[in-house]
């Protein structure tokens, strides 16, 4: 699957395949050193999340992931990819493809570094 193919609804993003993928490419962001993706059903609706940080997983005061520069990301039915919690900011937006969403996660780490 590549990074520009078109997921159409969570379920679809949920299973496992797309779920790999999208850990894999979330990985070949540079400046984000740790991530983790995963799914929950939420009202009987999957819902995807992600956690991901700038820093090194060693790193973290306590071993604790809130003690680094975090970001908890969510994608629900409606396929908008939203921040609903963690350091700095990131604008809700839609999510069309795997690209879209390794889109905002690098927006993401860069308002945290620049």
């Amino acid at each position: 699957m590549s990074a520009t193919q078109l997921i159409m609804d969570t379920v679809s993003l949920a299973q496992e395949s797309n779920l790999s993928t999208l850990k894999d490419l979330i990985s070949q962001i540079p400046e984000i050193k740790y991530s983790s993706v995963k799914w929950m059903n939420l009202g009987g609706i999957p819902s995807v999340f992600i956690n991901v940080s700038l820093d090194d997983k060693n790193s973290w005061v306590n071993g604790i992931f809130q003690n680094s520069r975090f970001a908890q990301f969510a994608i629900h039915d409606d396929m908008k990819i939203v921040q609903i919690s963690g350091r700095g900011k990131s604008r809700k937006s839609a999510v069309k493809s795997f690209e879209s969403i390794t889109n905002q996660l690098t927006k993401w780490s860069y308002s945290l570094i620049n």
